[in-house]
């Protein structure tokens, strides 16, 4: 039968004391292992460098040019759009010339002669017809004969009666002379930089005997203005019209008319006049 025995050992005090050698010391062995420097080391403290000190460096320090410049030559190949985008961009560009494009907010007057005749009986003066052209207003007035010394102008404005120009007509002689009425002509001139959101009024004046006689569309004026603006307006009518309310186009909310016809509008705006 195997057994496991521990017995004890003991040992005198001088068995425990060291011994120096007295023979010459032996060079210690180097390891035979040799380690590569790793990349990645170098690279964190190479980042740990960056970090510790910023520096800003252009490209001409370092011998390369500021700029940089690229040149595109004209396609020799035409480009192939399909044909529902060229119908659409030609859509657009439609559109954008008939908005840049002014037009009258006025049917011409003589276009109903007996209404015209009416309102020159009436006012002594009336426009009888109007075209605008590239950058010019031009047109006719009749006038009854009362003198023989008499004057008419027309009086514009550009900026909703901040300010105005009179513009002296000129007398025309009729192909078929008549001792009831005559007829002046005149050309206005247009701004260049009217804006989109800006129209044009005017009014005809009759001065003869010291009296003044004016024709301005029954108190309306006559106006020129963007026809994508006048588009917007015809559309805003057709909708009120629906519910029977009659709303003048350029702000004067005239509402009674259409609910409460036996009320006063408010604040009186359809019985406003015009300028003069």
């Amino acid at each position: 039968m195997l057994m496991d025995m521990a017995l004890p050992l003991f040992l005198s005090k001088e068995d425990f004391v060291y011994r120096a050698a007295t023979g010459p010391c032996k060079p210690p062995l180097s390891s035979c292992l040799r380690f590569q420097r790793s990349h990645c080391v170098d690279q964190i403290r190479a980042e740990d460098a960056r970090k510790a000190k910023k520096q800003v460096t252009f490209a001409d320090h370092k011998g390369l040019s500021l700029t940089r410049v690229k040149v595109f030559s004209q396609f020799n190949d035409p480009i192939d759009i399909p044909l529902n985008i060229q119908e659409m961009l030609r859509s657009a560009l439609s559109v954008t010339a008939e908005e840049d494009k002014l037009v009258l907010d006025f049917t011409q007057p003589s276009s109903d002669y007996l209404h015209f005749r009416q309102s020159l009986e009436r006012n002594h003066v009336s426009l009888e017809r109007c075209v605008l052209k590239e950058k010019a207003l031009s047109g006719t007035v009749k006038v009854k004969n009362l003198t023989f010394e008499k004057s008419v102008k027309l009086r514009v404005t550009f900026d909703s009666w901040k300010s105005h120009t009179d513009v002296a007509c000129v007398y025309m002689k009729d192909a078929y002379l008549s001792s009831y009425s005559d007829t002046f002509s005149f050309q206005v001139s247009l701004p260049d930089n009217l804006r989109p959101y800006e129209h044009i009024e005017f009014a005809v004046c009759y001065e003869v005997g010291g009296c003044e006689y004016w024709d301005s569309n029954q108190g309306k004026n006559y106006r020129i203005l963007w026809s994508s603006m006048r588009r917007r307006h015809q559309e805003a009518c057709s909708r009120r019209r629906d519910f029977g309310i009659n709303f003048d186009p350029y702000g004067n909310p005239t509402c009674s008319h259409g609910i409460f016809p036996d009320w006063s509008s408010y604040a009186g705006y359809e019985n406003l006049s015009p300028y003069y």
